[in-house]
């Protein structure tokens, strides 16, 4: 925390004594580059609350209030430095260290608000970018801690603060249509974490579920590897369709290869009416031991492999959209991706659930988007139908999840006026139990029959 204070302190000091000292002329020294930094600020309040049906089950709610403050310097013959800090602090809460007296499980979701490991500490202080950069024509090199977006890599954004990765990252646009994106990672900040660990140690900050075999997973803080690789190269065939072609090298644990075609193309002329179309396949293989010698320690089985077919069909005009998804996951094992690196790009995702860590999988998906441009509000309806494999059968369920359907209403409002760069967001899921429960609540609690009220508020600045 004193840390984080004193980059902020020399940051703000350093671009007020610029201005006190600089005249015109001195265009060309680093004082000049601070005083023309830019400042920019966020505010975030997130109150959650879960309904979980039953009256044994506990019920949770949360209030979390945080600001994170971003600096980037002013362009030097290319070149860039910046860092972003931000605090979260618990307002209000239920003991969210206290497990359930029927199951004896946690919280699953308010916890996220803050810090999973620490659910008693009510500030949390993060140094979430501290970075250099060098851009040249279309493209730039980063190197530091940073936010990426890629398919499976991704800020996970749906709590308080997003996940952040320290590495050397390369984006090159020099070529028309053309993006090559490289990257070497060897350390995460997780979303729901306040430290910065190793590729390997990242994994397992989220509660990892049991082996093949029934065990419980005993993967984190025992992985091996020196890093994670990632290629991506996204390539656009015509202004009508975009093709992109990902590889995540995880070293020592696994490999994980994604593509995605789309399209979209007017059905009458000049109209606004277009019909929506993708596809995505995904590969995944074990690499040597899957992270340790000892299966009961590995994240994924020696030799293990899997794959998964995504698909979208959808329709949509300026503004509205309606969309038709499916998912299957083969049946050679579980699809493994480290939740705490990112959601699943699948089509069929929809927020507050996942089918990673899953096998033998088919998810069925409806989402119907509405923008009210006069009042500038976005309403979502989703609908998910999502069948897994049998709690029990461990083999092919990580998570002893039991299969679901789940409804999702959504609500983003921006604010004009006085109040400009105010958003307000009100999400409200529902998901209800469709396989087999066996009567053990610990395959409902914080799963299914539940409830889940998310009101949310941003300010930029």
């Amino acid at each position: 925390m004193k840390r984080i204070i004193f980059i902020i302190f020399w940051a703000m000091s350093s671009s007020i004594w610029a201005q006190e000292k600089e005249t015109a002329k001195d265009t060309n020294t680093l004082l000049y580059y601070l005083k023309n930094g830019k400042w920019q600020g966020h505010i975030r309040n997130y109150l959650m609350a879960t309904d979980n049906g039953r009256k044994e089950l506990t019920d949770y709610y949360a209030n979390a209030l945080g600001i994170d403050i971003h600096y980037e310097t002013t362009h030097w013959k290319g070149f860039t430095a910046g860092f972003t800090t931000s605090f979260v602090y618990n307002t209000a809460s239920s003991d969210l260290g206290k497990p359930d007296s029927l199951t004896q499980q946690f919280n699953r979701y308010e916890i996220g608000l803050f810090d999973l490991a620490k659910p008693y500490q009510a500030l949390i202080g993060r140094i979430d970018e501290l970075y250099l950069s060098y851009a040249w024509d279309k493209s730039k090199l980063v190197f530091g801690k940073q936010k990426l977006i890629t398919p499976w890599v991704n800020p996970q954004d749906g709590r308080m603060r997003p996940n952040f990765q320290e590495g050397i990252y390369l984006d090159w646009q020099d070529v028309k249509n053309l993006r090559v994106e490289m990257a070497w990672l060897y350390r995460f900040l997780v979303r729901s974490t306040e430290k910065w660990l190793s590729i390997a140690n990242s994994i397992g900050q989220y509660p990892s579920g049991v082996t093949p075999d029934g065990v419980r997973s005993g993967y984190s803080k025992n992985l091996s590897s020196a890093g994670l690789g990632i290629v991506g190269v996204t390539y656009t065939i015509s202004p009508l369709i975009k093709t992109q072609l990902w590889n995540y090298f995880t070293e020592n644990i696994f490999n994980t290869t994604f593509w995605q075609i789309e399209t979209e193309f007017s059905l009458q002329k000049e109209s606004s009416r277009k019909l929506l179309l993708g596809l995505q396949l995904h590969y995944q293989t074990a690499l040597s031991n899957g992270g340790n010698s000892d299966p009961n320690l590995a994240y994924i089985p020696k030799n293990q492999r899997n794959w998964a077919l995504s698909s979208r069909v959808g329709w949509k005009n300026e503004n509205s959209q309606i969309t038709f998804n499916y998912t299957r996951i083969g049946n050679l094992g579980r699809f493994l991706l480290p939740r705490e690196w990112g959601r699943d790009p699948y089509y069929t995702f929809l927020p507050r659930e996942r089918n990673e860590g899953f096998g033998d999988v088919n998810a069925f998906m409806m989402q119907y988007s509405q923008n009210i441009s006069k009042i500038k509000t976005k309403i979502e309806l989703a609908y998910g139908h999502y069948i897994l494999p049998d709690a029990r059968n461990t083999s092919l369920n990580k998570y002893a999840f039991p299969s679901y359907n789940q409804i999702n209403a959504n609500i983003v409002h921006q604010f004009r006026g006085i109040l400009k760069g105010l958003q307000g967001q009100f999400l409200y899921v529902y998901k209800g139990a469709v396989g087999e429960l066996y009567e053990d609540p610990r395959l409902e609690f914080n799963k299914v029959n539940m409830h889940l009220y998310n009101l949310i508020f941003n300010y930029n600045f």
